[in-house]
């Protein structure tokens, strides 16, 4: 049985294959690319509703409130955080939030949406962050990233996105 990730691989392989026409070349942005006589996506509004969530995740963080932020993850999705493995599935997730949070003890963090792409029942967003991180112990400097992400987002049975990839890594050198 091939992995979710291949299947979505393959899955995306096949619609380009079927098509007769070939990729129109993406000349603006890559949320405006789409297949050469298909209609383009009205990715305004799936742009808004991650934007939305996008908020309510930035302030879950600050918060420290992991049940809310384990609930933007669908139950198949994946965490690839930077400088750790991969978490599988959403009770996993769950529980690393809870661990990235403690450890981490964020004071700011800022998402910025730079891009969305939409294809079928998926939603593609680029972006950044910034965040700030406060000492895990006394006498320590507070701890500041910037990094860049892609989170794949699913729509769900009631029309709702949650995030079915989640990968980030930094832009700042390693110490």
């Amino acid at each position: 049985m091939l992995s979710p990730r291949y299947s979505l691989v393959a899955l995306l392989a096949l619609v380009a294959c079927t098509t007769k026409e070939a990729r129109r070349p993406d000349t603006t942005a890559p949320a405006t690319a789409t297949l050469a006589g298909s209609p383009a996506p009205d990715v305004a509004p799936v742009r808004q509703a991650i934007e939305a969530a996008d908020a309510r995740f930035s302030a879950a963080v600050l918060k420290g409130d992991t049940a809310t932020l384990a609930g933007f993850y669908a139950d198949d999705a994946i965490l690839m955080p930077a400088n750790m493995k991969a978490i599988r599935g959403h009770e996993a997730i769950a529980k690393g939030l809870n661990g990235l949070i403690a450890a981490m003890q964020p004071s700011t963090f800022k998402l910025q949406t730079e891009d969305v792409v939409v294809a079928g029942d998926y939603a593609i967003e680029t972006g950044s962050f910034e965040m700030t991180s406060k000492p895990a112990s006394k006498g320590a400097k507070p701890g500041q990233d910037i990094e860049k992400y892609v989170v794949v987002w699913k729509k769900q049975a009631d029309g709702s996105y949650k995030i079915f990839r989640d990968i980030a890594n930094s832009d700042l050198p390693m110490k």
